[in-house]
């Protein structure tokens, strides 16, 4: 059996397995919040028209969603959320930054956030 997260909506009642959360986001800090794919954070920001992942230089389209995040600090770089969890994975907790501006205080947070 896998295990079974709570959500940490107030008035959300979904549950899920961890390996069935799909769009869900599960943080693995602090208190190790759970959220549903309708209660999840979110960035606020949307990519402008041909803006490219910073990382796999493909296209992340014009609108903001679940698979693409952009750097707090600068706010104009972009990435998708599978190369920033490879860079995250392969840079370790020292030398993780923004690709663009470097900044790794805000981008750390926001990046672990999401």
């Amino acid at each position: 059996r896998g295990l079974a997260s709570s959500l940490r909506e107030s008035t959300c009642k979904r549950s899920f397995h961890l390996p069935c959360a799909g769009e869900c986001i599960t943080q693995f800090f602090g208190e190790h919040r759970s959220f549903c794919w309708e209660h999840h954070p979110q960035q606020l920001a949307a990519p402008a028209e041909d803006t490219n992942c910073a990382i796999c230089l493909r296209s992340v389209g014009d609108r903001a969603s679940f698979s693409t995040l952009v750097c707090p600090a600068c706010t104009h770089t972009w990435f998708y959320w599978c190369c920033i969890q490879l860079e995250a994975l392969n840079a370790g907790t020292t030398s993780f930054q923004c690709a663009s501006c470097g900044n790794n205080t805000l981008f750390c947070k926001e990046m672990s956030t999401f």
